[in-house]
């Protein structure tokens, strides 16, 4: 199992990751806001289902590069999902806003500890378009790598220059299907 994202199914991606424990701290990057923001975005986490959770994207946080022209439209914003699934330190499931003008699309992310550290098993579900889904599978690579950087205790990558040359992967890989 590589670091890339595999679609076990037409509309899912998933990736996987081996990160750095213990299973707590793995946790509070997923769901506190001032580590959040380390790695993904800042904004709050109900711990309530049925509450919200919040995106708000700054990747001047994680780049050190302005936003490309190509992606100005989902670069840096807010958004607003719904919490499905939250027990901790094992689980958590949001709605997150869809950029297609469609439904929500959705995220479940399990956490299992290892004799290594932790395993993050993420899936992302109503994934339709092959655009969103190479944008997608782009980001969470990128994010992900990110969080392993921060949790090893080291600085983390660039985001777009690693996002921009990983998402032209992603769109070739695509194509082939």
């Amino acid at each position: 199992m590589g670091d890339y994202a595999t679609y076990p199914e037409n509309a899912v991606l998933e990736i996987y990751r081996d990160l750095p424990g213990p299973i707590d701290r793995v946790w509070d990057y997923l769901t506190k806001s001032e580590l959040r923001k380390k790695w993904l975005c800042a904004g709050v986490v109900s711990n309530e289902v049925g509450g919200e959770i919040q995106f708000q994207f700054d990747h001047s946080l994680l780049s050190q590069h302005p936003t490309p022209d190509s992606h100005q439209n989902s670069g840096d914003q807010k958004m607003t999902g719904i919490v499905r699934v939250y027990e901790p330190p094992h689980h958590l499931a949001f709605s997150w806003p869809s950029a297609e003008a469609e439904a929500p699309t959705e995220v479940v992310i399990k956490l299992t500890e290892t004799e290594a550290g932790v395993r993050l098993h993420l899936r992302h579900e109503r994934v339709i378009t092959s655009d969103y889904k190479s944008g997608a599978s782009a980001g969470w690579h990128t994010h992900l790598d990110i969080l392993g950087d921060t949790l090893a205790g080291g600085v983390g990558r660039d985001f777009w220059e690693h996002f921009l040359p990983l998402e032209q992967e992603y769109k070739a890989k695509l194509a082939e299907v």
